[in-house]
């Protein structure tokens, strides 16, 4: 299972939760089965949201694939100017 992780806003869905491990072979199939856990925060992570794997920022990340031991981090779009 890939190990996902979580910023602040998108804690609000998960009880707190910052690192969830969660079965997919692709970014797109992880945010999938996080909708299902969490209704809501799928489209949080569609929707402006940028995605790390393995320390590597992906534009457009939703098709990369993932293995059991990546690490995804989604970072919620930064608000200001």
């Amino acid at each position: 299972m890939a190990v996902v992780h979580l910023q602040a806003d998108h804690r609000r869905f998960t009880n707190g939760q910052n690192v969830i491990t969660v079965e997919g072979n692709t970014v797109g199939a992880l945010i999938d089965e996080l909708e299902h856990r969490y209704p809501g925060l799928g489209h949080l992570l569609t929707d402006g949201a940028s995605v790390a794997i393995n320390g590597e920022l992906i534009p457009n990340g939703i098709f990369e694939r993932v293995e059991a031991s990546t690490e995804v981090h989604f970072i919620a779009p930064i608000a200001g100017g």
